[in-house]
């Protein structure tokens, strides 16, 4: 009975330890790097009140990561999202989220919704080959901003861009390093 118990004790963890726990495999994940995919507009360190800050993303379906890779065809995605966050500075040593109603966001190309970050969708254009954003968020009130593309993600240099493709096709992911950001990852800006 001894042997029954010490085999199936055995087998049970010869299971466990062979259980597959890359979800990147399972859901056909891929990460490729791609610089600058996404810009601050005309950055600065200071605006005022009533003006828009931009963020602009347009790259063409066939991208370079140190081979050619068409990732329309791909993925079959019309879309790629990522996520930024806008915060103000309220004391010394605290941030808030600032927030607007969709609304008032400037959509020029592509799509976004604001709530605790900004949800951008940059749209494939059929014409143009390219996937395309720009939005302009307002500054509303004066005070000592931040901006960073590190919401969803570890990274603090880059944003990181997802398609959004058909449940049978592979999901890519692109890390794209963005200019203008400081060593924590931040673009801080002043709005009088």
């Amino acid at each position: 009975m001894k042997k029954v118990h010490y085999t199936i004790l055995i087998l049970v963890a010869f299971l466990v330890t062979n259980c597959d726990t890359n979800d990147d495999g399972f859901y056909n994940n891929v990460f490729i790097e791609v610089p600058n995919l996404v810009t601050i507009e005309s950055p600065t360190t200071t605006y005022s009140v009533g003006q828009k800050l931009y963020v602009s993303s347009q790259f063409p379906r066939i991208l370079n990561d140190g081979a050619l890779i068409d990732i329309y065809q791909t993925t079959g995605a019309n879309e790629f999202v990522f996520s930024y966050v806008i915060e103000k500075q309220i004391n010394a040593t605290e941030w808030e989220v600032v927030t607007v109603n969709d609304s008032q966001l400037d959509i020029v190309k592509g799509n976004a919704q604001n709530g605790s970050y900004v949800y951008a969708t940059c749209q494939y254009n059929t014409v143009s080959g390219l996937y395309e954003y720009r939005v302009g968020f307002p500054l509303l009130s004066t005070g000592t901003y931040r901006m960073s593309f590190g919401y969803n993600s570890d990274s603090v240099n880059s944003v990181e861009l997802r398609s959004l493709s058909p449940a049978t096709r592979l999901i890519l992911n692109i890390n794209s390093t963005i200019t203008g950001l400081n060593p924590s990852g931040y673009y801080n800006f002043t709005v009088n």
